[in-house]
């Protein structure tokens, strides 16, 4: 008798079940990552430099949706300064929304990173 044939099905029938339920399984994981990706759209997170005298708020989609500059740091004769203040910033939200994202994405994939999810 030839692999696969038989009254239980054989091998076959178990990948054809097995790869059933695995693409079932996908298709829950995607819909749920999708509800995920909708519910951050309406968040945003604020993140702080220069002891607080920069604020900057990005969106689920990070963007960058509002800065606040202290008018203390701005100098026209330090521009330099200010400019490191605003790329801190903006890297201290884009990095919050990155942990916001990932933590809220973690239970239905398991802790795996999935490139271009958000």
């Amino acid at each position: 008798m030839s692999k696969g044939k038989g009254k239980s099905g054989g091998p076959r029938m178990a990948m054809r079940g097995g790869m059933s339920e695995m693409m079932k399984r996908a298709y829950r994981i995607q819909t749920k990552l999708g509800e995920i990706k909708e519910q951050m759209k309406a968040e945003s997170w604020t993140a702080e430099a220069a002891g607080g005298k920069i604020k900057v708020t990005i969106t689920g989609e990070k963007e960058v949706s509002a800065m606040e500059i202290h008018k203390e740091l701005v100098n026209p004769e330090d521009v330099a300064t200010l400019q490191d203040a605003l790329v801190s910033a903006v890297n201290a939200a884009l990095r919050l929304a990155d942990e916001k994202i990932d933590a809220a994405t973690s239970d239905v994939t398991g802790g795996m990173k999935l490139p271009g999810l958000f």
